[in-house]
């Protein structure tokens, strides 16, 4: 953590495993963050067992969200990390900044402003390969000078069908492209208007049903309009407004071989987003208000025959719409150093959400539904000499998604009480923390398979938490250590809470002089015993207990000379067969019969990977 609940990442730092081809691929590395397996690429992100819209995604600060009806592209299968400068997450509902229903927190991919006192240049790339015919290339250009910047980057990852442990092939490969420009300028240190444009083509193969996607299309542009130290006492005036469309395609015959009925279908979703922001210097209160608004629109078309060429008549196929949502808001969040060690933070949002289906007659209740949504948290954070405590209670009220809505249109919103505390620790060569929290979930939105309709309200009970350890015993040579649980609790119907993670331990030790380094990561996951068959969210339900496994990976790296740098690793050294609970395992790749076992993760992987700076 790089302060109290808030976790911070650079996204081009090395990671292991392999280096990420999307978003979800950099937060697998985050103490008690699950992503669930479909294939190769386009894992659902969960943070303590949630995911979904319990868990904010947003690329500079405007909402990414999927088409598919069956979460086949999560926001992260858009987003390529390199391309941002932080990734920061949210523990729990601890801000009222980022948007409404933040009932597990909230995901951040960033990309800072430049501001440059002279003229600069500075061009950076690499390439990746590895097993299962794994080819990265990705190329990222900065240049400026006082009157402005630009800033391009471009993207390419592709890979076939990996093996398991076993030696089984699994239906996973992808072939991914994405570019983006922010153009900035900046005639003042104080000013900034910035405009960018995100692009992202893509498919991928899935082993966790019957249709693969064979297209992710998405295109983004946004506008920011920025003014500092306006007053004494308006340090901050920020307008911002995004839009994004998705554009999907998911079929059963691009990416398989298909000798049965032919299927496509090709939802499409378009969101705007704005935002309006000022930052208040008053004395010893830091304070942030503002509104935001969103509206959100999918349709959908498809197309189903005995051939491939019936199938691809949904090109021609007018689009029906689906769902929309508006969302409009209000918040305030105030930092108040009360003394020399000690401050407050609190926050109150409060959202108005409408949400339609578009089908419907208008005589029918469920047409339109309005929800009055309020959120809000108080936290106290005590630093004294290399400690921090902290402890703080947080609200989010959340209403259904359009993915719950579509398994039953009567649901209520849900609300999360939730207590959050820790402590931190860092002084010289050692540093760690311990993030706990306890919460209630009144009308906890469940995904049931086994009942109708497929969702209903139902109250949940959890509690965990995450540890964090790293020394630095030598000049050379580091121990670093992370620990996560979390339980959940159905209480409603006396169940485990389906779809939360089991405990989880990883260490790694590291060497590192400056021109070579080395690192060992061992990672240890229990069994997950508490379940409850065909119970859990929109992302995946439990399908069964789990078993335990321990595996260990190798890295190294060499620089080079101060442009080059070449870094290598093996994951899975020992090739285990092994798979995770969370997990999503619906069909059989070639069928539909019912499938009770889990997706297997990659056996032993070599990767290489060149660096170079200028």
């Amino acid at each position: 953590m790089s302060r109290p609940t808030r976790v911070s990442l650079d996204p081009k730092a090395p990671v292991q495993p392999i280096p990420a081809a999307d978003g979800a691929g950099l937060l697998k590395t985050v103490p008690n963050m699950s992503i669930t397996r479909k294939g190769g690429m386009a894992g659902d992100p969960l943070f303590r067992g949630l995911g979904g819209s319990r868990l904010a995604i947003t690329s500079d600060n405007s909402y990414v969200l999927g088409g598919c009806a069956a979460r086949m592209d999560p926001p992260t299968a858009y987003l390529f990390p390199r391309s941002f400068d932080e990734v920061v997450i949210t523990k729990g509902p601890q801000t009222v900044t980022q948007g409404p229903g933040l009932v597990a927190g909230s995901i951040r991919f960033l990309r800072h402003p430049r501001y440059y006192d002279e003229a600069a240049f500075n061009l950076s790339g690499g390439l990746t390969t590895g097993s299962a015919d794994r080819f990265d290339a990705f190329t990222a250009l900065d240049a400026g000078n006082r009157l402005g910047y630009l800033r391009l980057n471009a993207n390419h990852n592709e890979a076939g069908d990996y093996k398991d442990g076993a030696g089984n092939r699994v239906h996973s490969s992808y072939d991914k492209n994405s570019q983006s420009v922010q153009l900035g300028l900046t005639p003042d240190d104080l000013s900034l208007l910035e405009l960018s444009y995100d692009r992202s083509r893509g498919q991928a193969a899935y082993a966790d049903r019957n249709m693969d996607g064979s297209q992710f299309d998405r295109d983004a542009w946004g506008i920011k309009l920025e003014r500092q130290a306006i007053t004494p006492w308006l340090g901050k005036l920020q307008l911002q407004y995004g839009h994004s469309l998705v554009d999907h395609v998911m079929d059963n015959y691009s990416l398989r071989p298909n000798s049965d009925m032919f299927m496509a279908m090709n939802p499409e979703r378009s969101t705007d987003t704005a935002r309006l922001m000022a930052e208040l210097n008053l004395g010893t209160h830091q304070t942030q208000v503002g509104i935001d608004w969103m509206e959100d629109n999918h349709r959908s078309r498809m197309g189903k025959g005995m051939t491939e060429a019936a199938a691809e008549r949904y090109t021609q196929a007018p689009y029906t719409d689906t769902q929309s949502f508006e969302n409009l808001g209000v918040f305030a969040e105030d930092h108040w150093q009360l003394n020399e060690h000690q401050r407050l933070i609190s926050g109150l949002r409060l959202d108005h959400t409408q949400a339609r289906f578009e089908q419907l007659p208008a005589t029918n209740p469920l047409k339109k539904q309005d929800y009055q949504l309020q959120a809000g948290f108080v936290r106290l954070e005590h630093q004294q000499q290399a400690w921090t405590w902290y402890a703080g209670y947080g609200q989010a009220e959340r209403a259904p998604d359009y993915w719950e809505r579509n398994r039953n249109g009567a649901l209520n919103s849900e609300t999360n009480h939730q207590l959050d505390t820790g402590v931190m620790y860092r002084e010289g060569p050692l540093s760690g923390s311990l993030s706990l929290f306890a919460g209630y979930i009144d009308d906890f939105i469940l995904v049931d398979n086994l009942a109708a309709p497929q969702a209903r309200n139902v109250d949940a009970r959890r509690v965990g938490g995450e540890a964090e350890f790293s020394w630095q015993f030598t000049p050379e040579w580091s121990l670093g250590s992370n620990l996560a649980y979390t339980h959940g609790q159905n209480h409603s119907d006396g169940l485990p809470l389906g779809q939360t993670p089991p405990l989880e331990l990883n260490t790694s030790l590291m060497f590192d002089n400056g021109d070579y380094e080395l690192a060992l990561l061992m990672r240890n996951v229990a069994g997950q015993s508490r379940f409850v068959e065909g119970q859990g969210n929109i992302i995946g339900q439990d399908i069964g207990a789990s078993s335990g496994f321990s595996v260990f990976s190798l890295n190294g790296g060499w620089q080079l000379n101060p442009q080059l740098k070449l870094a290598a690793g093996v994951d899975n050294l020992l090739d285990k067969e092994y798979s995770e609970f969370i997990n999503k395992q619906e069909r059989y790749v070639s069928g539909a019969n019912p499938q009770t076992t889990r997706i297997n993760e990659p056996g032993r992987q070599w990767w290489a990977e060149l660096q170079l700076t200028f």
